[in-house]
């Protein structure tokens, strides 16, 4: 009898979420202007080159409670963007998960437009992006050069030809090595600490990713299961940078007090520093969780 109401119950669940979904489809549907959003398993950059033979350089789809305009002019993407980049600047409601991973929506890419995002975006461009800082990250990037050299030498010597390597699987090692030490500063990260912390930035990518209860919310109870490993991920990215975040916080400070850094150890600047000592319009210092989510997501 337990096994027979466990199926009656299964099947009744899942008939209530196929007349849940059949009903919000025909809610939606005289309003729907464009094509059906109907992908019949092809990559998403397929579907809308078609489209564009079709509807033209501009094409709104309506994917469940989320309207979605896509652009493929550069004369449209320049107007939106630059002419009129004031009205479009702000952004869509964040999903429960991703509100877990931005300390709410407090990241220089799901900040809404105002003081907060102006300060975030600024700080990244003057402490991170801009043509001196660039320059001044050049030992970072010979760095993680070296170390991709050694790396790949180590793999060849390593395989059964003595020549086979996993070229990207390198490439995205070294890439990860230059966004540690642009970031961090630090300089004596092994091997296998640069691993476990590239591990979870992925698994964080992965948990952030578009899910179906972005477009259809009723289906967000039924997926509590998903939460709260999204939680446990994001204590886990917490103890994972946090440390790091403290090592550089204790060099600075000792910087400052005219104790400078070993050569080998750390580097003089990295862009952790300019966090450190941000301050955001209306706000007080900035705790370090929510550096936390900013210097791990650069």
């Amino acid at each position: 009898m337990p096994a027979a109401s466990s199926l009656v119950v299964g099947v009744a669940f899942t008939a209530a979420v196929a007349v849940a979904v059949a009903a919000a489809v025909a809610r939606r549907a005289w309003r729907q202007q464009g094509p059906p959003v109907v992908f019949a398993g092809k990559p998403f950059i397929h579907y809308i080159r078609d489209l564009r033979r079709e509807y033209g350089p501009i094409v709104k789809l309506q994917m469940g409670v989320r309207t979605l305009v896509v652009i493929s002019s550069a004369e449209l993407v320049h107007e939106a963007l630059v002419e009129k980049g004031r009205e479009f600047a702000t952004r869509p409601a964040e999903s429960p998960i991703r509100s877990i991973f931005s300390s709410g929506k407090f990241t220089v890419n799901s900040a809404v437009y105002g003081p907060e995002w102006r300060s975030l975006r600024r700080n990244m461009v003057s402490g991170m992006l801009s043509a001196a800082r660039l320059r001044e990250f050049r030992p970072a990037r010979l760095r993680a050069m070296e170390r991709f050299v050694a790396r790949v030498r180590a793999e060849a010597a390593a395989s059964r030809d003595g020549a086979s390597v996993w070229v990207l699987r390198n490439v995205r090692f070294a890439m990860f090595c230059v966004l540690l030490d642009m970031t961090f500063g630090l300089l004596d990260l092994d091997e296998e600490l640069v691993v476990r912390v590239d591990a979870v930035m992925k698994r964080v990518v992965l948990a952030v990713a578009a899910r179906i209860d972005d477009y259809l919310p009723f289906l967000r109870p039924f997926l509590w299961r998903q939460h709260r490993q999204a939680v446990a991920l994001r204590r886990e990215q917490i103890d994972t940078v946090l440390p790091l975040i403290n090592r550089r916080r204790a060099i600075v400070r000792g910087m400052r007090a005219g104790s400078p850094p070993d050569p080998a150890v750390a580097a003089p600047y990295s862009y952790l520093d300019s966090l450190l000592e941000l301050r955001v319009e209306g706000r007080e210092a900035v705790p370090p969780t929510r550096i936390c989510s900013r210097s791990a997501r650069r």
